[in-house]
């Protein structure tokens, strides 16, 4: 508990001076909402440089929590924006404010979804549109997430507007061209960007990701009816 109290504590003071509302602690993760219980016009771009905020905190402490717990935090995040249901639920004796809806699943599906491409944070559509002047994305599949028979777009969320260097912005945009190619079944065509990408940043997740995933369709081709869409079959 006291690892988990040295974290949890660092990780709410960001959220709630970001004008976040923390909806609940479940192991580790915690659920957190922006624009709900009151409106608030900019509550993607907060929840975005929220998100950062957490990040670069645990990058600082990370170390210091290893040494004295023995054990490391790594964080996956799940960002979405969309209309919800929010308010008072659970019995007449016992109840909470929260949030409920396919916006709120979809954020859910989101976060482990980060383990498939070596990423920590990543972010619907919707979030992405709403927040983009203040924030660097990388454009980074087009899903379909268990339950749903519809392709979402979805982005990796990357840092603060204007703040990359510019090796790491070349990766991005190598890999979101990589990945337009790879979507027009132009496999050799994105393997040369991708190869581009990964001699500036060997260790980059979402690039050696789509090469593997290229390489696989060379030898198994998607049906005539593929769009690039990409099932993930599984919730966690």
């Amino acid at each position: 508990s006291e690892l988990l109290n040295s974290y949890l504590s660092p990780m709410t003071r960001i959220i709630m001076e970001r004008g976040g509302y923390v909806d609940k602690y479940e192991g580790d993760a915690i659920m957190a909402e922006w624009g709900v219980p009151f409106p608030m016009a900019d509550h993607a771009v907060q929840a975005c440089l929220a998100a950062i905020e957490q990040q670069e905190k645990l990058d600082e402490i990370r170390r210091e929590l290893q040494m004295k717990f023995g054990y490391r935090l790594d964080v996956r995040m799940g960002l979405n924006s969309g209309s919800v249901t929010a308010g008072n639920m659970g019995s007449d004796r016992r109840f909470q404010y929260t949030v409920m809806g396919d916006a709120v699943n979809f954020a859910a599906r989101l976060e482990p979804a980060n383990k498939d491409y070596g990423t920590r944070i990543i972010i619907g559509e919707a979030t992405f549109l709403a927040a983009k002047d203040a924030i660097e994305a990388r454009l980074l599949d087009r899903i379909v997430v268990q339950g749903k028979s519809v392709p979402v777009v979805v982005y990796e969320l990357a840092g603060r507007k204007g703040e990359l260097e510019r090796d790491r912005e070349a990766v991005l945009r190598f890999y979101e061209d990589a990945l337009r190619f790879h979507w027009d079944r132009k496999w050799e065509d994105a393997l040369e960007l991708l190869d581009r990408a990964l001699k500036l940043d060997p260790s980059d997740g979402p690039c050696r990701m789509l090469t593997d995933r290229i390489r696989w369709y060379q030898n198994n081709p998607p049906p005539p009816e593929w769009a690039g869409e990409h099932v993930r079959g599984r919730k966690d």
